[in-house]
């Protein structure tokens, strides 16, 4: 389903930056919600790890090539939270990401999951990614860029 990505969507704008920000900062602060935030230092740390245990693993050199654009990444998990809390942050997030570029959005057993991005003219690169999965009390936010060919490959591989 991943390489669908790239073909698959509504034209919308580029995730707005300023709006999720606001919307997760206004989420986390639900007792029960959690927060984590890795910055250029964290992910070029993890990028390090990767490529040092991944010199002779075809997987791990995957992984690197799919994380060499990754420039930072942002979670929040609600799944803690009161319901009544939770249907708030899902309209918090729904209305931040409400006129942002859904590239695809998938249903398995009542289950949603909605990724958003921006995709560049004439190029398989799909850039600041955003995964909002309601029914898991998740969104996870990707700054950067990725080929989808690599993505396709990877989800592809055996």
């Amino acid at each position: 389903m991943i390489p669908c990505l790239s073909c698959v969507g509504t034209q919308g704008e580029a995730v707005s930056k300023p709006r999720i920000s606001k919307a997760i900062s206004e989420c986390r602060n639900y007792e029960g919600a959690e927060y984590i935030k890795l910055g250029r230092f964290a992910t070029g740390a993890i990028k390090g790890i990767v490529r040092l245990a991944g010199k002779e693993d075809p997987d791990a050199k995957a992984a690197d090539e799919l994380m060499s654009g990754i420039k930072g990444v942002t979670v929040l998990s609600y799944d803690d939270c009161s319901e009544e809390d939770k249907a708030s942050i899902i309209s918090i997030l729904t209305n931040a990401l409400a006129d942002s570029e859904l590239l695809i959005e998938a249903s398995d057993s009542g289950e949603k999951v909605k990724i958003y991005g921006s995709c560049d003219e004439g190029s398989d690169i799909v850039r600041d990614f955003v995964l909002f999965a309601p029914s898991e009390s998740a969104l996870i936010c990707i700054k950067g860029f990725f080929s989808m060919e690599t993505i396709a490959r990877i989800a592809t591989d055996d």
